[in-house]
């Protein structure tokens, strides 16, 4: 019984399994900055300034050197795939991190496991755990901040700075976890005075704003080459020219609440058209039990929860947990009701605090007696399933996104050496490039050559004035034109001919 209850406690132990789920079953429905992130380590002559982006500072140079570290392995591994490898890895060891607070903060290794499960499962942070993305190891560091400003252990103003300086270098979204942060070092170990605990706070701003100030100093100069203060403040405030940020009450709050679904559960049905094989109707048959196992369950225990409710108590550790919990989670969610709210995304940077605040939540109840219902357990099977059968595993198929099944098609057209000219670089093109690195991409000229090919946006600046667009009918061939057009990607390419 000992040695069952040291491994299910061990938070090594679900983070390899956890991880061996994810390295199973990659995404093919690859996130947009994930090529981007991709494309450039492969084209990156060394660790060079083209690897530098001011948003996610470090992300970049680490995926490199891991890709590299792959490729000396002997492995024949593209970067996208290296990535998909070190977020993997990275997200099992957020979720070892994420249990060992639960476990710490909840008392109950039962709790731990099932809040880190629906963690590691829910549907956002599951799909972009095997994509490449540099959310990921942002979140691992926010989670390592977390863990260091627990009301139990002993304040480390200068390693907390340092580990806070880590998460903001591979994404700067996770500077706004820093009010948690400061508030849990202030509030650490009670016996300390009140002026020693604002030292500690003021300690460890100091060390991360020194730290993130001078790096990304060192890097506006390495990727510049200038030292101008005012085009520094737009380069590291700058953002993707596409992003929205008109702010619209009613739909910043349609697209807040439909956030919160999304970080959870995700898919549809119909992926799993032309997928079905026995192992996939089998897990639908095991979700089916466990939803009516758990409908039954929360029926059979409605009374007994609400007397169990009543009974609802918090330890003062708890107390502490659950107020930096609440910051971390308010702080985003005000943050990302007026920024881009419609970017899930974005979302599970207080993934984590969530998870967190239903843990406690449970852990406050009064234990059940000796009749165990596994309802919570019961609760996160379900969406695991769900998540599984209706997103994960369809999108680790290339038929079901369309873009990369279409590159895939392109690449049988396409000999070695075909150019192909664009006018402006945009997702979609970008994803067909990457996987076409046979061809060659070339700013659209005043005369296409004879052979070649023109992107869509090449075609889109040809047709916008009559001049042009008389040129693009009598020197392109139709027979040779390759189009996709789903509403949410449009792709096409034609042929210049003779």
């Amino acid at each position: 019984m000992r040695t069952r209850r040291v491994v299910y406690s061990n938070p090594w132990v679900l983070c390899l399994a956890i991880a061996a789920i994810y390295l199973l079953f990659p995404t093919k429905s690859y996130y947009w900055d994930g090529i981007t992130f991709a494309q450039a380590i492969e084209d990156a002559s060394g660790p060079n300034a083209s690897l530098t982006h001011p948003n996610h500072l470090i992300y970049s140079y680490v995926g490199y050197f891991f890709y590299r570290l792959l490729r000396t392995l002997g492995t024949e591994l593209r970067a996208i795939t290296a990535l998909q490898i070190l977020n993997s890895v990275l997200s099992a060891a957020s979720a070892a991190v994420l249990f060992t607070i639960l476990r710490d903060a909840s008392r109950s290794v039962y709790i731990a496991v099932c809040m880190t499960l629906l963690f590691a499962f829910s549907a956002t942070w599951w799909k972009f755990s095997t994509d490449a993305n540099a959310y990921i190891p942002s979140v691992l560091f926010v989670l390592v901040c977390f863990y260091l400003v627990l009301p139990d252990r002993k304040p480390a103003p200068l390693l907390l700075g340092f580990v806070f300086f880590v998460a903001m270098c591979f994404h700067q979204l996770a500077v706004v976890a820093y009010p948690v942060f400061a508030l849990g070092v202030y509030l650490q170990d009670g016996s300390l005075t009140i002026r020693r605990r604002a030292v500690n706070a003021i300690t460890f701003s100091a060390t991360a704003f020194v730290l993130i100030v001078a790096v990304y100093v060192v890097a506006f100069y390495f990727a510049t080459g200038t030292f101008e203060l005012a085009r520094f403040w737009r380069w590291t405030t700058s953002f993707s020219p596409d992003a929205d940020t008109a702010f619209h009450f009613w739909s910043n709050l349609g697209y807040s609440l439909r956030g919160q679904v999304r970080l959870f559960f995700g898919g549809r049905f119909n992926l799993l058209r032309g997928l079905m094989n026995p192992g996939v109707v089998l897990l639908l048959v095991v979700f089916g039990v466990a939803v009516v196992s758990l409908i039954a369950a929360v029926l059979w225990n409605v009374a007994s929860l609400k007397r169990r409710s009543r009974g609802t108590r918090l330890l003062p550790p708890h107390k502490t947990v659950l107020l930096l919990a609440l910051v971390w989670a308010f702080s985003y969610l005000v943050f990302l009701f007026f920024w881009l709210p419609q970017n899930t995304f974005y979302r599970v940077f207080y993934l984590p605090a969530l998870v967190l605040l239903l843990g406690l939540a449970l852990a406050a109840l009064p234990p059940p007696g000796s009749r165990r219902t596994y309802v919570v357990a019961l609760f996160v099977a379900a969406v695991s399933l769900a998540n599984f059968l209706f997103l994960i595993y369809p999108f680790s198929h290339v038929e079901k996104f369309p873009p990369l099944a279409f590159a895939v098609e392109m690449s049988r057209e396409w000999p070695a050496g075909t150019v192909v000219y664009y006018a402006a670089t945009n997702s979609d093109a970008q994803l067909v490039r990457y996987f076409n690195p046979q061809t060659e991409w070339q700013l659209l000229p005043e005369q296409p050559a004879a052979g070649s090919w023109l992107e869509t946006t090449a075609i889109d600046r040809l047709s916008a004035t009559p001049q042009d667009a008389q040129w693009l009918r009598e020197h392109t061939r139709p027979e040779r034109s390759r189009e996709l057009n789903t509403g949410a990607h449009r792709i096409r390419f034609v042929q210049v001919g003779p």
